[in-house]
């Protein structure tokens, strides 16, 4: 499918899709919690559907009410005598079912489709080992065969690709007979680990850490289940805002600035660029937040803890005067494309200079042209080359625009609803 987007001005009132980081979450948790939690404020997209049929596949059952799933799961009564599981194309949500699989006894396959076939995950294999599961990847990628039970004890990871493992394990561990350590190394992308502990929380369970090195997790612990409310998606809402600092005046409804998703820091980077900013509260710790153009300027920004907002970044330093400067490029190699040579790529189709420096990504603001350009089946890319199509001198045409199904199925509709030709 093929997408166009013109010059134009950005104005109205579009409310964020939930999160898919804290839905997926969500969803795993009601899966290890006995009884029937309700999932509120529950908007689908690719990744969060493959979560929910993971839980189904393990054997809960999911009723749709309005906005509302409930979960009903009795996670230990599984009696099949070998498991599947397809995770579509989340990385998320196969680096942290996969743990959680090792609770069980019998083998399960765990796999995935489209470019997660090519993102790594030998770094599953020896934390499970130490914790006393029996693990294999396929040469360091999917499928991975796991079989359980998960013991607990002490392991060790490296953090510096993702913390989505160290989610996993901290999900599955407190279900383990024994007490665990994990010491993480080099931990990136802090604020989701504290999504995680957040999340658990609120189904009853503990999780304690010194500094994010040591990670200490009682066993025999129980989920409870639970109404769980899920937010808002800041990453979502990162490139909705950047077109109203570019071309108008947009506000995103239904965002939670206390928040620990790593993408609320979209509002720091458009401050330092020089767009106006206005957050109206909206009750249960909910606000609106609206993003105005103003006069722009290049700005510095490290995104080394929130590297999914490098498009949305991308998109707004195009617009601005001088050469911005993002940090952290060394986290994009393992996206959905490499999110670093496909950005550089694709700006460039469309006149703007992006330079690759070590761990920083250089973008020199100018005129936006228009031209062809492809998402690379990347559902960030997609949602950033149309935002920076308002500003372009011609038609920006975007290759592969369904792609935005995996976080953000309204994203289009979104846009119509805010263009004015």
């Amino acid at each position: 499918m093929t997408k166009s987007v013109t010059f134009s001005t950005a104005n109205g009132r579009i409310a964020a899709p939930a999160s898919k980081s804290a839905a997926q979450r969500a969803v795993v948790a009601a899966l290890l919690a006995g009884g029937t939690s309700t999932l509120r404020n529950l908007t689908l997209c690719s990744d969060t559907q493959a979560a929910l049929d993971v839980a189904q596949a393990l054997g809960a059952r999911v009723e749709q009410r309005g906005s509302d799933y409930l979960i009903t799961s009795d996670f230990f009564a599984n009696s099949a005598e070998e498991i599947s599981l397809f995770c579509g194309e989340s990385g998320l949500l196969t680096r942290m079912v996969t743990p959680v699989a090792a609770l069980l006894p019998q083998p399960v396959r765990v796999s995935g489709g489209g470019s997660l076939a090519a993102r790594p995950m030998g770094m599953v294999e020896e934390p499970l080992r130490s914790l006393g599961a029996t693990v294999a990847t396929t040469g360091g990628l999917l499928p991975i065969r796991v079989q359980g039970r998960l013991r607990g004890g002490e392991a060790s990871i490296d953090g510096s690709v993702s913390s989505q493992l160290l989610t996993g394990l901290l999900m599955a561990l407190p279900l383990a007979q024994q007490p665990s350590t994990v010491r993480v190394s080099n931990l990136k992308s802090k604020p989701y680990v504290d999504l995680t502990v957040e999340l658990l929380s609120s189904f009853g369970v503990s999780v304690e850490h010194e500094n994010y090195e040591i990670f200490r997790i009682g066993g025999q612990q129980r989920y409870a289940a639970c109404s769980y409310s899920v937010e808002g998606d800041w990453s979502g809402a990162s490139c909705l805002l950047v077109a109203g600092a570019i071309a108008g005046s947009v506000t995103v409804e239904n965002l939670n600035l206390a928040s620990p998703q790593a993408d609320r820091e979209m509002l720091t980077a458009l401050k330092l660029a020089g767009a106006r900013v206005d957050v109206e509260p909206s009750g249960s710790g909910q606000s609106a937040v609206t993003a105005s153009h103003a006069p722009l300027r290049a700005f510095t920004f490290d995104a080394t803890d929130c590297p999914d907002l490098f498009p949305a970044l991308v998109a707004l330093a195009s617009c601005c005067e001088g050469v911005s400067v993002v940090k952290g490029a060394s986290r994009l190699a393992h996206k959905e494309s490499n999110r670093a040579l496909t950005l550089q790529k694709e700006f460039g189709a469309l006149g703007i200079g992006v330079a690759l420096c070590g761990d920083e990504m250089l973008i020199t603001g100018g005129r936006i042209t228009g031209g062809r350009v492809s998402s690379h089946n990347d559902h960030r890319i997609a949602m950033a080359l149309a935002t920076a199509g308002l500003r372009a001198s011609g038609t920006v045409t975007i290759d592969q625009a369904e792609s935005v199904e995996k976080s953000y199925p309204e994203f289009w509709k979104a846009m119509k609803l805010m263009i004015n030709d």
